[in-house]
């Protein structure tokens, strides 16, 4: 049953948390606006607009620059979510010994560990806010998230897309990408036989599929070929007869190209980072399609798995700090928690970009480390606190 403290404590940890998440974000994306502002004024020559007036090149950078944010708090938040929730739990326990409002609890029978429960159990759910962000809302917005900051709004033309597969295993190329358009030029895609059943003819040129030009079909879940558009179906008696004969195969006339790779996903494919961006469920299949590096692939599980533990090791490495009976100086405590806490943080972030290429113990070793260096010592604080 809930205590009128427990409601008490919580309240005023997610007012803080309401704060630090403010701050921290806002601070996250002035500092990140101050080193790449350049790249968002290039957009002002760009395109159709070069020959616009300055006010309109100036409102169109900060039309840019907001929906670039805007899209970018929820991969800032699972960067930075451990440290908001630290940062909303000292400032909670500091705010109450500051007040002596500790000591009016203690006198009354209850313990500082009881005391610091409700904070504790809070973070164990900011963590699973975390989760979700990961897993539901990021994925959700991957396109976005993989825009460059010079290319907003997608008007740049990319040339040269080669071999990207899709979900049934045929290999897309384009000429040219036009994601504002949503156009293609040059399309060419070869299509594979992918049953591993038939071991004989796997992995060898089915038809291949060509097109002068193609519009994206968002309603029908593919590319409309509008201009060209034919289908070579090719078979090893197609094969023969070409070699024997000298017989050209003869296309057929397609208008529509069927697949997940549309616009948005294209652009997702030619980030850098675009597996970060996406579910463990969606890395999952790609990997038994055989479409991403295992390597990577193991990177970025272990940092999901370990990402909420080192989290909850952070909070229980920094409140011990601030769990005193007495009145004390809050920014001595601060500068305490401060330094054992960013050796933890900047430890578990090292850990994550390491990445081991003998798999097994030793690929999963950095991620683990610094949960199992640092857990141990959170345990060791909070066993020191004086109750």
């Amino acid at each position: 049953m809930m205590r009128i403290l427990d409601r008490y404590l919580l309240r005023s940890f997610l007012v803080n948390y309401a704060l630090s998440l403010f701050v921290l974000i806002s601070l996250y994306v002035v500092l990140d606006l101050s080193f790449n502002a350049d790249e968002f004024t290039e957009s002002m020559t760009d395109g159709p607009q070069q020959q616009s007036s300055f006010l309109g090149g100036v409102l169109k950078v900060v039309g840019n620059i907001i929906d670039y944010y805007v899209f970018n708090i929820p991969l800032y938040f699972a960067q930075l979510a451990g440290v908001i929730t630290l940062f909303a739990a000292c400032v909670t326990l500091a705010r109450l010994q500051r007040q002596n409002e500790v000591t009016a609890v203690l006198s009354s029978g209850t313990s500082m560990y009881r005391l610091a429960m409700p904070i504790i159990f809070a973070g164990l759910a900011m963590n699973a806010l975390l989760i979700l962000d990961q897993e539901l809302l990021i994925p959700g917005i991957a396109p976005k998230l993989a825009r460059p900051r010079d290319n907003v709004e997608g008007a740049r033309i990319h040339r040269d897309l080669w071999y990207i597969k899709d979900a049934d295993g045929r290999l897309f190329s384009a000429q040219e990408f036009s994601p504002k358009e949503q156009e293609i030029t040059g399309l060419i895609v070869l299509d594979r036989f992918t049953d591993l059943s038939d071991a004989a003819n796997y992995g060898q040129l089915r038809s291949v599929i060509r097109a002068d030009r193609a519009r994206w079909d968002e309603r029908n879940g593919g590319w409309a070929l509008t201009q060209r558009g034919f289908r070579l179906d090719i078979s090893r008696q197609a094969e023969s007869v070409m070699t024997d004969v000298g017989e050209k195969l003869t296309p057929v006339a397609t208008d529509f190209y069927k697949t997940d790779l549309s616009p948005a996903n294209l652009l997702l494919r030619k980030s850098a980072q675009w597996l970060d961006f996406l579910s463990l469920g969606q890395i999952k299949l790609l990997q038994k399609r055989g479409d991403v590096d295992p390597i990577r692939v193991a990177r970025i599980r272990h940092t999901r798995f370990t990402l909420p533990i080192s989290n909850m090791v952070l909070l229980l490495l920094g409140i011990p700090f601030f769990m005193n009976r007495l009145p004390g100086n809050v920014l001595g405590q601060g500068a305490k928690a401060l330094a054992i806490c960013a050796i933890a943080f900047l430890t578990t972030f090292l850990g994550q970009q390491v990445v081991g290429t003998t798999g097994g113990f030793w690929q999963a070793l950095p991620y683990w480390l610094p949960v199992f260096i640092f857990g141990p010592i959170a345990v060791l604080l909070l066993d020191n606190v004086d109750t």
